[in-house]
């Protein structure tokens, strides 16, 4: 049985409802390089920097139309 995790004392994001999942960070560094990830398709990386996943991250909201400008 999965279960999930909902954080008590936040607010719904601008379009959401309901409960709200918690939420973890998007970039991560494992093995000395930067890697992003998306609850639609998963993992991507490596970065070798954290710059350049940010920006990589950056790419990919506005692509899939998650947010016009994205900033960290």
């Amino acid at each position: 049985m999965k279960t999930t995790a909902y954080a008590a004392n936040k607010k719904n994001r601008y379009g959401e409802s309901g409960k709200i999942p918690v939420r973890g960070q998007r970039i991560f560094c494992q093995n000395n390089e930067w890697y992003f990830h998306t609850r639609e398709y998963g993992v991507y990386g490596p970065y070798q920097t954290i710059v350049q996943a940010k920006d990589e991250l950056r790419i990919y909201l506005r692509r899939h139309g998650i947010v016009k400008l994205a900033s960290f």
